[in-house]
């Protein structure tokens, strides 16, 4: 009983680091990072020019940020013409995070029971 509950325990917690994207969470441990989100969630869709003439970054600063914010899943990205737009890509954005937090909680219950009460 003892080893199955390890071992129920060490899958509980496997799965909880698989989950865990550290892409994700240094994309958006940058808080320029942050406060693009948080443009794009507060005003919707926008391009390049737009979202950086609202940061104090520089245009090309703005656009590897935006970047590393599609490349991790965080943004969605739309050309027209010549215009790139972006915007919060976000059911993955809220299922990653549910996920996450799910997973988290299931490791607390299982691996430390008394911290959760």
């Amino acid at each position: 009983m003892g080893t199955e509950k390890t071992q129920s325990r060490t899958q509980i917690a496997e799965k909880l680091v698989e989950a865990v994207d550290s892409k994700f969470f240094k994309t958006l441990s940058e808080p320029v990072r942050v406060q693009i989100l948080k443009y794009l969630m507060l005003n919707g869709r926008a391009d390049i020019q737009t979202i950086a003439e609202n940061m104090p970054q520089d245009r090309s600063v703005v656009s590897r940020h935006l970047n590393l914010m599609q490349e991790a899943g965080i943004l969605v990205c739309q050309k027209e013409n010549r215009h790139m737009f972006y915007d919060v890509n976000g059911q993955p954005f809220i299922e990653k995070l549910v996920d996450i937090t799910e997973k988290i909680k299931k490791c607390m219950n299982e691996c430390c029971p008394d911290c959760c009460k």
